[in-house]
């Protein structure tokens, strides 16, 4: 599989916040070289661990997120690192790059030193909040990047104080903005042929999900306040995460055109079980209004549905949903979502063969493209995460460095 982005070099000197980034490229088809200290990425020592054992080469989280990439290790803080780093760069056409700004300048390896060895290289930096501003300067993790953009507001419990995803979702909203930054820039280089220097802010990524905040309160006057599994509404709040006998469905007792008939058949369907009460089938639906219902109608409604839904799997409820055309879909864990008859169809999940830990099974590619050519298209895990400098030998050598000097570099510790 050579991929859209075959023949493409890519130097990921990233943190973990970027690592999705430098995968979804090596996916993509570039030649990603994974460039980590001599004592390895902090991400190798995070758990779980692959067998529960502690082990640099069995973290899960290095093995999902470095797919895809080829590793060497290299001291850059040190001038023989800083220049075989820089000799890489002269054969690179991306560098990817998570330190805090102005760090990379001052070890010697910033944007002026980076197009002055190759002038066609494309630098992105990813950061929690961009290399300008008051705030440039600031550390941030995922959970102060969410608060800051507005994100955390938004989730939890009314009654409780905000959550956070259990997933460090600013680092992956941000990586697939760099990912999409980096191939414009790659293709602004084919007509001017000269690379760029991308500013990528996880903070500003994390504004988009906010856009239902924003028109929610256009139209309704809600400010974003967290709502749990309910839907605040102008004269009430309405459950819309419902529990059934094996899990969690959603279904949403709002009207409107698009609506209105799958309240109709589920009404129908809840009738045909002996579940549905003389005034709910009463209901006159062409005039149902979510808007205009008081607390005491909606719990009234969510009394009787919420009853049906709990004498249900989430299977029989999609089941049906599927059939009748009801808007309604079950809050699948990772139990369902391994065994989902679609993405099985669709081959999302791959086996990859890792070396010294057994095949492990990945989510696959995130997208599939028709061609005349599927080889030069294709998108999907190239390899599996590198070991520990499993090909520093191999990389350093497209640069002059014999088996000798890599001796010598070892006992320097740089490599």
């Amino acid at each position: 599989m050579r991929g859209n982005l075959h023949g493409i070099r890519v130097l990921d000197l990233t943190s973990e916040a970027g690592h999705f980034a430098a995968k979804l490229l090596g996916d993509l088809g570039a030649d990603v070289v994974k460039v980590e200290p001599p004592g390895g990425d902090p991400a190798r020592r995070r758990g779980p661990f692959w067998g529960h054992v502690d082990d640099r080469e069995r973290s899960l989280v290095w093995l999902a997120y470095n797919t895809s990439k080829r590793g060497i290790t290299l001291d850059v803080t040190k001038p023989r690192g800083r220049d075989l780093l820089l000799d890489l760069v002269a054969r690179a056409d991306v560098v990817l790059e998570t330190q805090a700004p102005g760090a990379l300048a001052t070890s010697g390896l910033g944007w002026d030193a980076l197009r002055a060895k190759n002038p066609r290289v494309v630098l992105c930096s990813l950061t929690p909040w961009g290399q300008s501003g008051p705030y440039a300067g600031w550390r941030g993790s995922d959970l102060t990047v969410i608060a800051m953009s507005g994100n955390l507001h938004c989730t939890g419990d009314p009654d409780r104080a905000p959550v956070r995803c259990s997933l460090p979702v600013a680092h992956y909203h941000a990586s697939i903005e760099a990912a999409l930054g980096v191939t414009f820039a790659l293709v602004a280089r084919e007509q001017t042929g000269r690379g760029q220097h991308l500013d990528v802010a996880m903070q500003a990524a994390m504004i988009m999900p906010n856009m239902a905040t924003a028109s929610m309160f256009k139209t309704t006057g809600n400010r974003g306040a967290r709502a749990g599994a309910f839907f605040r509404q102008p004269k009430s709040v309405q459950r819309e995460i419902w529990p059934c006998k094996d899990g969690w469905v959603s279904f949403a007792l709002r009207g409107g055109p698009a609506r209105v008939p799958g309240l109709v058949a589920m009404v129908k369907l809840m009738d045909e079980h002996g579940m549905a009460s003389e005034t709910l089938k009463a209901t006159d639906w062409k005039a149902y209004n979510h808007n205009l219902l008081s607390q005491a109608e909606v719990d009234a409604l969510s009394a009787e549905f919420g009853a049906f839904f709990a004498s249900k799997t989430m299977t029989e409820l999609f089941t049906a949903a599927v059939e009748r055309n009801l808007m309604l879909a079950p809050a699948n864990t990772a139990r369902e979502i391994a065994a989902s008859e679609q993405l099985a169809f669709r081959e999302f999940f791959v086996e990859v063969e890792n070396p010294g830990r057994e095949r492990l099974r990945y989510p696959g590619a995130f997208a599939k493209i028709t061609s005349s050519d599927p080889a030069a298209t294709a998108i999907g895990i190239r390899r599996p995460a590198p070991r520990l400098g499993e090909h520093t030998a191999e990389i350093l050598g497209e640069v002059g460095v014999t088996e000798a000097m890599l001796i010598e570099l070892h006992h320097a510790r740089v490599c």
